[in-house]
């Protein structure tokens, strides 16, 4: 497995060393509104789930809070590529998703509403050797490159396709 800096090294020298194709499964389980979630990569599996005001059992995130959770995980893994290439070493770093919703706009009971987060917020927490400015600089470069704050400010078209078995 190579280190960061020979695949970054490697994407350096040639853009086609970057293409990567990700793929998950999410199968509705039996019990509430569990999901599970197999990914490819390792496997890794997820289970999804809703509380119990939502017919859920809570026995794992609901999508909304995977949604926040992944907007912190990206923010975090791509502050510390940052860090490797602007030579900064970072003592702590946390990242507070918040996010605010109604669900009635998911039950259709106001079509004229987003039947989603209507504001994310994510607040980062860092703590770093390098000076204020330096600091801001490298974090215009995580939130300008994070692929989960780009694919969900819209940059990514979202295609759904129906497939019906009989």
């Amino acid at each position: 497995m190579p280190s960061f800096k020979e695949t970054y090294e490697a994407i350096k020298d040639d853009w086609n060393n970057g293409e990567k194709n990700f793929n998950v499964e999410c199968e509705m389980l039996s019990e509430g509104m569990q999901v599970k979630c197999s990914m490819d990569t390792k496997p890794f599996e997820l289970l999804i789930d809703a509380p119990p005001g939502l017919d859920g059992t809570n026995q794992g995130p609901s999508p909304l809070l995977v949604i926040l959770a992944s907007v912190g995980a990206c923010i975090v893994a791509v502050t510390k590529f940052w860090a490797k290439i602007m030579n900064i070493e970072i003592n702590e770093l946390k990242v507070f998703s918040r996010g605010h919703i109604n669900l009635g706009a998911i039950f259709g009971l106001d079509d004229s509403k987003l039947a989603g987060y209507d504001k994310l917020e994510p607040v980062v927490r860092i703590k770093a050797d390098a000076p204020k400015e330096k600091i801001e600089e490298m974090m215009e470069k995580v939130f300008s490159h994070c692929p989960v704050i780009t694919n969900l400010g819209g940059a990514s078209p979202i295609t759904p396709k129906l497939q019906i078995k009989e």
